[in-house]
């Protein structure tokens, strides 16, 4: 049974509100972007006018969980106008690039309790990269429409199987991948490890992976990921803050004096999260330098003890290749029961089906040219 239930809302610069954050972290087994290092971070790099509120469910006058909450007035093809909320988000594309996934509270919330918690003047309530099971009550919310903007795979190793199994790492992988990565290791060699010790050598690895990062990029005719100068300070001031804590692992692989790859990780209760890399370019298809430094960092953190390498959120074949298992992640978007946004759900069906009508009739047309 639930006590009495209320949300208050609180600048998250005000030092008590890191002391909920903090002990309602201790209380739950929260992701690394939901950790008070992430968040600490996070906010110090935002823009006074991008900060959320700290949204406190409280019950009986006692702090219950705890979430971020952006606020935003937005117009979607100049017409359909929405007073929008974000969790753990701003609603600021920009600043939401970092991408955080297993998103959800700190603390124990019901969705239901969540949603009619809100304050009164919303429209739309935005979910990002939420586990499916994240709230086991979503299914059964009334009186609002429940939106899937984006679903995808987050493909994990369980590092206690790599320790359990005969022939360590490689022999769980499917015959294809296994074949691909020792080609690979034959063709390149010896491998080296290095792992970032102090926050200087950290920012060494991370500026050769910015580096190949974007060479990589470059050659697509892109931008990467750290080409946002916001983006990049954010990451440089988190390894400086963070890696002496054990919650930022920069890794360079080497074969000899040649630089495979570099990867930024995140390791928090157990769990090693990838978050980027910088790679070397090879003539030769047959190397691939993702699986080996991939391969390198399960193998690594196998031995470290950790218990789950996950690979997070992305269609990419590659993750699917290196996983033992995977969680799917989703992009929610709850919405109030809004005539205009039945409109649009309309139009965006309608869309989609001429979209899917041309593709068929250019299908057809080239099939009898």
């Amino acid at each position: 049974m639930w006590g009495i239930m209320d949300l208050e809302l609180l600048d998250p610069r005000e030092p008590r509100s890191l002391d909920v954050w903090r002990d309602l972290e201790a209380r739950s087994q929260p992701s690394y972007f939901l950790s008070s290092g992430w968040v600490q971070n996070w906010l110090a790099a935002l823009p006074a006018e991008e900060i959320p509120d700290l949204a406190v469910v409280r019950e009986d006058g006692a702090p219950q969980a705890a979430f971020f909450l952006g606020k935003r007035n937005v117009r979607r093809h100049g017409v359909f106008a929405s007073r929008a909320l974000y969790v753990n988000a701003t609603g600021s594309e920009r600043h939401d690039d970092v991408c955080i996934e297993h998103n959800g509270v700190v603390g124990r919330c019901s969705f239901q309790a969540l949603v009619e918690l809100l304050p009164d003047s919303w429209d739309e309530l935005f979910l990002p990269g939420i586990d499916r099971t994240t709230f086991d009550d979503i299914g059964a919310l009334r009186g609002y429409r429940v939106r899937v903007d984006h679903e995808s795979v987050a493909p994990f190793v369980d590092l206690d199987a790599v320790r359990a199994v005969e022939g360590g790492y490689v022999s769980l992988l499917g015959s294809s991948t296994r074949n691909q990565l020792r080609r690979t290791r034959r063709i390149v060699g010896n491998l080296d490890v290095e792992i970032a010790s102090d926050p200087a050598h950290g920012l060494d690895i991370y500026g050769e992976l910015l580096r190949l990062h974007a060479r990589t990029w470059e050659t697509r005719g892109r931008r990467g990921a750290f080409a946002d100068p916001w983006f990049e300070c954010f990451h440089r001031q988190l390894i400086l803050d963070r890696l002496a804590s054990g919650e930022i692992q920069l890794m360079r692989v080497r074969a000899g004096a040649l630089t495979i790859g570099c990867l930024y990780n995140f390791v928090y209760r157990g769990r090693v999260l990838f978050y980027q890399s910088g790679l070397a370019g090879f003539d030769d298809p047959h190397i691939k330098p993702g699986y080996l430094c991939h391969a390198a960092a399960v193998e690594y953190n196998a031995l470290a003890g950790h218990q789950v390498y996950d690979l997070l959120g992305g269609t990419t074949r590659y993750k699917r290749s290196l996983a033992t298992g995977e969680t799917r992640l989703v992009w929610l978007r709850i919405q109030r029961p809004h005539l205009r946004f039945a409109i649009e759900e309309q139009l965006r069906k309608l869309k989609r089906a001429v979209a899917t009508q041309r593709l068929a009739q250019g299908s057809v047309t080239a099939i009898g040219a």
